[in-house]
Order: C-alpha cells, then structure tokens, then sequence
C-alpha cells in the first residue's frame, strides 16, 4: 500500500515474505510504525500463512491525513536464519473527510511576549506531544532561536507556550522521530544560516529536552527523518544550502549521532524527502538544488548509501519540496515551491529511478513561495498544495484534479510575511485544517475546515449492545439499543459524513436508506454509531444497503 492516500485512521498493516520469517527476529526495533504527527504506533502482531504474512494491528488511530511510514530493519530474519538483504520502508497517507480549500480565518496566537521584539516565526512541527490524540504544535522561530511548543486542549486550539532557548544561531526546519526507540516523538531541528544541527528528547507528557548539537555544513535546512541504513534506528539527512552538500547523521544505536557527509554535485542543496522511488521497498532520496534550479533523486541500498539516479530542473529556485503521488498512478512525484519564479512544479517520477519533466502551475497572487505542504484538503482521494508565499503575504490553495493538474482555488491572507503553512487535522473531525505561520508578525494563524460535522471511529463489528436487522438490507432496516440519555445515533457513509442524524431517539429505531432531505443512498457501506450527551460513541456497527 506504499503511496495509498485513503488509509482507514485505524488500518492494520500487513508484511507478506517470501518465505516463513522467524518471529523471535522481529523485535520492537526490527518493525517500527510512525506515523508524521501521530508519532511511533504501538500495536499487536500476528503471523499467517506459516509466518510469511506479518500483520500489525494498531492499539489506536493515526490522525486523519497524515503520512504514516513502515520500516523493516535488517535483524528479521528468516526460519532458517537469513536476515533480510537491507533496511525495508514504505508510506501511506491516512485518509481525510470531505472539506473544503477556501478555509475561512479561525483565530490567531501571537507568539511575542511583552518587552520581545522580533522572533522571526518561520515554521511549526505539528506531531502529538503528549500522546492525547490530538496534534499539538512545536514552532521554530529563526532570530530569538527558541522553540515555542504550543499544546492542543482537545478542541484544536491552542493558547500558553512554554519556551526551550537554543543558543544564538538561526534554526529553521524541524521534523520529528522516535531517535532513541521509546515510543515518544523526538525533535531535530536545522540552522538556516549555520552549520548548527540540533536534538531533542520527547518524554510523552508535552516536554522536548536534552539538547544535543551537532556540526555539519553551512547553511543547514531540510531535514529527512527515516532509518536510512536499516539498522532499527532513526537517522536524518540534512541539506545544506550554502557549503551545497549533504549530511547523513547515522544513529549510534542510543539516540545519538555520528556524522557522514555525502555529494550531490548539485548547486545549493536546500529541500529534501525521503520516499521510495523505484518500488524495490528500499528508501530512496529526493533533493531540491537551490542554485542550479533542480530537483535530484538518489537512490537508496537499504544500507545507508546513495547514487544519484536522474535530475530535472524546475521553473525557479526551489525551497522546499513536498513527496507524494500526485497523479494517483501509484509513484512517488515531488511538488517544489519555486520561490524565484512565483510557481510551483510538479516532478512526476516513473516508478523505475527516473524523473519526467516538471509541469509548473502558477496563480495570481503568488508572490515568493517559499514553503508548500501537501495533504488531501477537500477529502476526494488525492492530494492538494498549500504555498506559503512571502512576499505576497497569503496561502494559495491549490487543487488537484486527480491526474497531477493544479488550479489555484483559494486565497487566504497573512498579515505580514507568511513563512509555512503546515495541514493537520487538529481539532480531530476527520477532515484537514490549515495552520500558517507569519515570520513578519510572529504569529500563528488557524484558518478551520468546517466541512465535517462530526468524526466517528470505525468499528470491524457489531457491538452486543447495538442490533442491526436485516442487515443487508434493501428497503429499511431497525437499530435496536439501550440508547444514552440525551444521546443520538448518528449514520455516516465510509468517508465520515454525516448522513442521518436521530437527536434523542426512544427504543428501536428504522432507517430507510436515505439523508436528513429524503434522497436515497446508494448501495454501500454505512456506519451506525450511537452517541452520548458528551459526544462519546457507546455503540458501533456496519450497515450494508443493497441495490433497490
């Protein structure tokens, strides 16, 4: 499922191997989940077909539109005793509700304290701190050079901050992972102006300490977290813009770091993303050049080695750079902010290590777009951009029309400088928000997708304490419950919308098949979830309507 955009929140994974594997082999670092802002999963495994098929089974859920990533070290081993040739790794996305692009303006965090001049907000990490479910915010301001981390109160709103000071250097891009395997997020962040890498511990309660930092080249900026040499453990790629190299920082086995550099030949290495390129399971590299107006790809050997494999330009120097399957023919592609040619290109990869050449969309107000992230904003199975554009001071939307084609949809306004927008479901009703950051004002601004009235877990069976008869059925079909006091039972189709909606219902209840306006649904998967007064589900099951 390496690139699937519509995973279940709750979906299992499964491994098939060529041959029984030995299930003593797989340990808590030799098959890793981590999911970008739900952080490591934890979960049960189980073996079939005489131990060829592994299948995980997740204890909770990823946070709806996130990207989720695989990993397999090279320590499973066979029966017989062979380990595996290299470090295995794939991703997914989990799957969002539908919503909507032109985002209206929720409310804004500044982020300055009385007597604080300029921060210099650039961008925010937006991974689950404090393991609530809910994504909270960890932002990087470049010239006060802090983190400001900014916990979720359950509603997808945020307010105090608790400050971590860095030292005097310029940090910049940030990303998360579990670096020393206890299953809480880990911080990195870079140094756009230095040569300055920087990490910290997560503790599961909100709080990043034990600063490490690292050397590396100048001008450090994107930042690629994955288990580059398949060992178990947790490694990051930097780019570095002005001494245009790269930097693998291998991690020693306990959470810290040894340095190897590695080339490019490119001009201004400053984006990067980690993602497998020519479907042979093995993590492969992209890199945006900065200077020489391209995006690289390196292939990966499982072991922590790369080469480069193609190279194509883009209309503009690119800043950053986001990986996805764009135009849903199950590869990986890379969309690029352009920031000198006020666009954005979309890199479509073949699948086999090679690039085609880019296709570039641009819009009205974009101005220096300097960061992008990509996500599936309208809940219809592919993904959308959001551009941060600096010198015009807004988001610009971009939909994606399934086939890898961007029209600019929506303008949403900044105040000064806008620096990252970041896409995360935050306040947890299945469908994506957009969160941007404005490095002029040094604010934090929500802008809220509306779209979905309500988010309901999935359920693989039918609670005793919910009855549904017939099932399948044609005509009309009766729930059957001890329904809550001052509860509903609520209908929804497979992508979390709402379709039916009982307020305070009494004994049995019968569904005819169709919507609050009397329109008949069509044959499918429903779910029916009995809800009480606070909103929690006390009940669940599948529905199954058949043809009329």
């Amino acid at each position: 499922m390496n690139q699937v955009i519509t995973a279940p929140i709750n979906t299992g994974i499964t491994v098939q191997f060529d041959q029984p594997i030995a299930p003593a082999s797989v340990s808590a670092t030799a098959f890793r989940v981590f999911g970008r802002w739900s952080g490591p999963m934890s979960g049960t495994i189980t073996y079939e077909d005489n131990n060829q098929k592994l299948v995980f089974t997740p204890s909770g859920t990823f946070i709806a539109g996130e990207f989720i990533n695989v990993m397999l070290s090279r320590d499973i081993a066979t029966s017989g005793g062979e380990t595996l040739p290299a470090g295995y790794a794939w991703g997914f996305w989990a799957r969002t509700a539908p919503g909507i692009l032109d985002q209206p303006f929720d409310y804004q965090v500044n982020l300055r304290l009385a007597g604080e001049f300029t921060l210099q907000t650039y961008g925010a990490y937006a991974g689950d701190l404090n393991n609530d479910g809910f994504s909270d915010l960890t932002v990087v301001n470049e010239t006060s050079d802090d983190l400001r981390i900014l916990l979720n109160d359950g509603f997808g709103q945020y307010s105090d901050f608790e400050i971590i000071p860095m030292g005097s250097s310029t940090p910049s891009p940030s990303e998360g992972g579990d670096f020393n395997n206890d299953g809480e997020i880990d911080l990195v962040v870079t140094t756009a102006w230095d040569n300055q890498i920087r990490t910290f511990v997560g503790h599961g309660d909100g709080t990043l300490t034990d600063m490490e930092t690292y050397y590396n080249g100048d001008g450090a900026r994107g930042v690629a977290v994955l288990d580059f040499n398949g060992d178990g453990w947790d490694d990051f790629f930097i780019v570095n813009r002005l001494s245009s190299d790269l930097t693998l920082m291998t991690n020693n086995g306990d959470g810290t770091f040894s340095v190897a550099d590695d080339n490019t030949d490119a001009m201004g290495e400053t984006a990067i993303m980690a993602a497998d390129a020519n479907q042979d399971g093995i993590t492969d590299l992209f890199v945006a050049a900065y200077y020489s107006n391209e995006v690289l790809l390196m292939v990966g050997d499982g072991e922590g080695n790369f080469s480069i494999s193609d190279r194509t330009d883009v209309a503009g120097q690119p800043w950053m750079i986001s990986a996805g399957d764009y135009n849903g023919d199950g590869f990986v592609d890379i969309a690029s902010a352009n920031s000198s040619g006020n666009s954005i290109s979309i890199v479509f990869g073949d699948g086999d290590g090679g690039l085609n050449e880019a296709a570039t969309f641009t819009a009205t107000n974009i101005n220096f777009p300097l960061a992008l992230d990509a996500g599936d904003i309208d809940g219809d199975g592919d993904l959308d951009l959001a551009t941060s554009n600096y010198g015009s001071a807004t988001f610009t939307i971009f939909e994606n029309n399934g086939l890898g084609q961007f029209t600019a949809a929506a303008t949403l306004n900044a105040v000064q400088l806008s620096s990252c927008a970041i896409l995360h479901d935050r306040d947890n009703d299945g469908d994506l928000d957009i969160t941007g950051t404005d490095e002029g004002a040094d604010a934090i601004i929500f802008f809220i997708n509306p779209n979905t009235p309500v988010s309901l877990p999935e359920m693989p069976v039918v609670p005793e304490a919910l009855t549904i008869f017939p099932n399948p059925f044609s005509s009309t079909t009766t729930f059957s419950g001890n329904w809550p006091v001052q509860g509903r039972l609520v209908i929804t189709n497979v992508l979390g919308q709402v379709i039916r909606d009982y307020a305070h219902p009494l004994g049995n209840v019968t569904w005819d098949g169709r919507d609050g306006n009397g329109h008949s649904m069509s044959a499918g998967l429903y779910f029916v979830h009995s809800v009480d007064g606070a909103g929690r589900v006390t009940g669940m099951g599948k529905v199954e309507k058949m043809g009329e």
